[in-house]
């Protein structure tokens, strides 16, 4: 991956906003409530099956919390980011008068 590729930010926004819409639809648990009514019908009696989904659980449960913690660290560490630029440099600094209008070199400097 080069230069321009890790620091493409038009590419970053959106796979930011792709990761919202993806934790976004974590918040529906509509298939959740679906779950917990079938817990209670017919078939769910064995120890197999009941290990079977209280795994499952369990790890969603960590994986939920582990995305929680890495989402408050994004954020905590951009923010920092952030505020250390504006510390470093509050403001853009204007470009220099002679940047912008370059002086030809004498000819005789050209000459060597």
């Amino acid at each position: 991956m080069g230069y321009q590729d890790e620091h493409n930010l038009a590419h970053l926004e959106r796979r930011i906003k792709e990761l919202g819409e993806q934790l976004g639809t974590m918040g529906d648990t509509s298939d959740l409530e679906e779950l917990i009514f079938l817990l209670h019908q017919p078939g769910w009696t064995t120890p197999a099956e009941y290990l079977l989904v209280s795994g499952i659980v369990d790890a969603m449960q960590e994986h939920g919390k582990a995305l929680t913690t890495l989402r408050q660290s994004l954020i905590t560490g951009s923010r920092l980011v952030s505020e250390q630029a504006e510390e470093l440099n509050p403001q853009p600094l204007p470009p220099d008068p002679d940047e912008l209008n370059p002086q030809p070199l004498p000819p005789d400097t050209l000459e060597e």
